[in-house]
């Protein structure tokens, strides 16, 4: 009776350790955060799910406490919008200081180590933004910008995506058995732009994903990353065959004849001569509609200089598509297949987001792609010279 009693309660102490080590505590310090909302989501590939929330207290402190079977990125958000990336493993103890107001810029943490990497990562990307904002802002106070200033521009501004790129390739390297690496794989120096955006980089994410398979063969996130390294690899042979198409074609790029409102076929190869941004949309695409505000007042200031837009709608219905044209009083040149899902043209262009751009020179040749905004206008003030 006695070794049966002695047995149960060793077994219950056990089993509350158990539970206990995979008792994960977030807390900390957002100094003026007292009173205002924090919140927690769980960040898978691509989805974030709400785990919990809470008021700060009158000290500025906070503290949340989950439940981990495994570890996991998890984001810290305020009512703002300002994010800490954290990677925490079950059991561990997290201890965050920073200002509640910018507290994705300036923070520290403590007790896990796989968050402290995904800090040093965000530390670097924010520094080289601010490096590419700073120049950006010189090249813009410039009156009468010359060709070898915007050639300097140009040059710096690469100088410094290099760096970053360095940085984040020697990062996997020295950490190819860590779950911070996935992080690094994504990080973007502006939305869509990526730091391994080049296609050869998919060598780096399957390493990365050969890597932490085999040493984290059960957990969601590595798997997750694994099927989306799977399904980037079969893009960018896709895209190999677009290059081969690039490389073969006389007009430097595969042609695309396609009507436009009026039902008149218009093919992208009547432009060569222009500098052309081959611009792929959608009636139903809330980005694209930004874009389009955005894209109509660099149409306007260049397209007396020999630029044109060559706007493929992703569309299958007309009406839809003729109303969004005329709504947002689309100046340049509109054409749509109208047989979205199937497009040729994305099939051809290997399309798989929008809005997507690709920036053609005079001769028809891909100098750029998926640039918008300030970073567009500045390849045409080199270009249209």
């Amino acid at each position: 009776m006695k070794k049966t009693l002695l047995f149960s309660v060793l077994f219950l102490l056990l089993l509350t350790s158990c539970k206990n080590k995979r008792n994960t505590v977030i807390e900390g310090t957002l100094s003026s955060g007292a009173r205002k909302y924090l919140y927690l989501d769980y960040l898978d590939i691509d989805k974030t799910t709400k785990v919990d929330s809470l008021k700060i207290k009158k000290d500025d402190n906070f503290k949340f406490r989950i439940h981990l079977d495994e570890p996991g990125i998890y984001i810290l958000r305020n009512e703002n919008g300002k994010l800490i990336n954290l990677l925490p493993s079950p059991g561990e103890h997290l201890t965050i200081q920073a200002n509640y107001a910018e507290m994705n810029r300036d923070y520290s943490v403590s007790g896990s180590k796989e968050s402290e990497y995904i800090r040093q990562l965000v530390e670097k990307i924010y520094n080289t933004r601010d490096r590419l904002s700073k120049l950006d802002e010189m090249y813009d106070s410039l009156s009468n910008v010359t060709q070898d200033q915007a050639s300097d521009y140009i040059n710096q501004r690469k100088a410094i995506i290099r760096e970053q790129r360095n940085f984040t390739i020697q990062f996997i390297i020295e950490h190819l058995n860590n779950l911070a690496s996935i992080y690094a794989v994504y990080q973007t120096i502006n939305p869509g732009q990526y730091v391994l955006g080049e296609s050869r980089d998919i060598q780096y994410m399957k390493i990365v994903a050969d890597s932490l398979s085999d040493k984290y063969p059960d957990v969601k996130l590595v798997d997750s990353f694994v099927d989306d390294a799977r399904t980037t690899e079969q893009k960018f042979y896709s895209a190999v065959e677009l290059q081969k198409k690039l490389n073969n074609a006389s007009y430097g790029l595969p042609d695309l004849r396609i009507p436009n409102l009026k039902g008149d076929t218009i093919a992208l190869s009547s432009l060569k001569g222009k500098t052309v941004l081959l611009y792929f949309w959608a009636s139903s695409s809330r980005a694209s509609r930004e874009e389009n505000l955005s894209l109509k007042k660099i149409y306007h200031n260049n397209k007396d200089k020999g630029f044109e837009i060559y706007a493929v709608s992703l569309d299958n219905d007309k009406t839809q598509w003729r109303q969004a044209v005329r709504y947002d009083e689309l100046p340049w040149i509109n054409v749509s297949e109208l047989t979205f899902p199937n497009s040729r043209a994305t099939a051809i262009y290997n399309v798989k987001k929008l809005p997507a751009t690709f920036l053609l020179n005079s001769k028809g040749e891909v100098v750029a792609r998926d640039i918008y905004g300030r970073e567009l206008q500045k390849w045409l003030d080199n270009m249209l010279k």
